[in-house]
């Protein structure tokens, strides 16, 4: 079985009902590549390290934050900020029941056409999306708008592109299309063969820009006074209540998990504090589980012997 076809199946397996907690620490895991490739490696150093029993759940941000908190999932593997954010302002900042690990590394997220497209149509800037006639060179579907992917259900990410979309006009000439990353992934390599005009979500860390030549389209820069971002966990007007009109600040990617670790097993909370990743790294993984097709663990098998100095950096060898 492919991951995708065993996250899946844990998926729906973690939506019918949330077990109790049994094992002595859990992963919640979110439904990215990354964040699976991840939650292997620290559960097999937290289990290789301390002896401790690790379990992984599938599940989302919001839900993995809240467990967090009450008690039953101990590590959010793959945090994106600012996408999180509103969670980590409730958990980290005001309620001080999770952690952020100090390390960190950097991401970005904006849009792109290939470039093609861009080529073609001398699509530069995002607001290049909002004359119709352009649109209408992305409609796949006949109804005369175009199409662009903005991620996938229970990202925090998909909200916040949704809003900007919004606020910049895009939402008028182009359909917003939510979907699963595979069919996203899918749809820009179509694009890629075919050389159909294809805009979409683009982001790193991520094997997306190994499949195709992706270029990045114009935004203004990021701005705080011009970012009021209302989640769809917190108010049921969000859109309404929500406006981006600038680009992402720089990402920061990091491990969130439970403070509670640190008292009841601090070396596991040293090798969550400890891990240090990079996106180039991650990029790998992400093009050779989805990409390549390879099953996760040994994908993460394979690096974990290959970079030993490394990770034993990590736990302080």
């Amino acid at each position: 079985m492919t991951w995708k076809g065993a996250f899946i199946g844990t998926c729906v397996a973690a939506a019918a009902a949330m077990p109790a907690k049994a094992a002595d620490i859990t992963i919640g895991v979110p439904n990215w590549a990354a964040a699976e490739a991840i939650s292997y490696m620290l559960e097999t150093l937290i289990e290789r390290e301390t002896g401790l029993e690790v379990d992984k759940i599938a599940s989302t941000n919001p839900v993995i934050f809240e467990a967090m908190d009450k008690g039953d999932m101990d590590v959010h593997p793959d945090v994106w900020l600012p996408n999180q954010q509103n969670l980590t302002d409730k958990f980290v900042n005001e309620r001080g029941t999770v952690v952020l690990s100090e390390n960190e590394y950097d991401g970005f997220g904006t849009y792109c056409v290939t470039r093609a497209t861009a080529d073609k149509l001398g699509v530069k800037s995002i607001f290049d999306l909002t004359d119709p006639e352009i649109a209408k060179q992305f409609d796949t579907d006949g109804d005369g708008k175009g199409e662009i992917w903005v991620g996938a259900s229970g990202w925090a990410g998909t909200a916040i592109d949704t809003v900007r979309l919004t606020s910049y006009g895009v939402g008028e000439t182009f359909k917003l299309l939510e979907m699963d990353e595979t069919l996203a992934i899918a749809r820009i390599k179509e694009a890629a063969t075919t050389g159909q005009p294809f805009a979409t979500l683009c982001f790193a860390p991520h094997m997306m820009f190994q499949l195709t030549d992706l270029v990045q389209l114009e935004q203004p820069p990021y701005d705080e006074s011009k970012w009021t971002m209302v989640q769809p966990t917190e108010d049921p007007n969000w859109l309404e209540k929500s406006s981006i009109t600038v680009a992402n600040p720089p990402l920061k990617i990091q491990i969130a998990f439970a403070k509670r670790i640190e008292e009841e097993s601090p070396r596991a909370a040293e090798i969550l504090r400890g891990v240090q990743l990079d996106t180039e790294t991650v990029n790998d993984w992400n093009f050779k589980i989805v990409e390549e097709e390879r099953e996760v663990e040994d994908v993460m098998d394979e690096w974990m012997a290959a970079n030993k100095e490394r990770i034993d950096g990590w736990l302080g060898f």
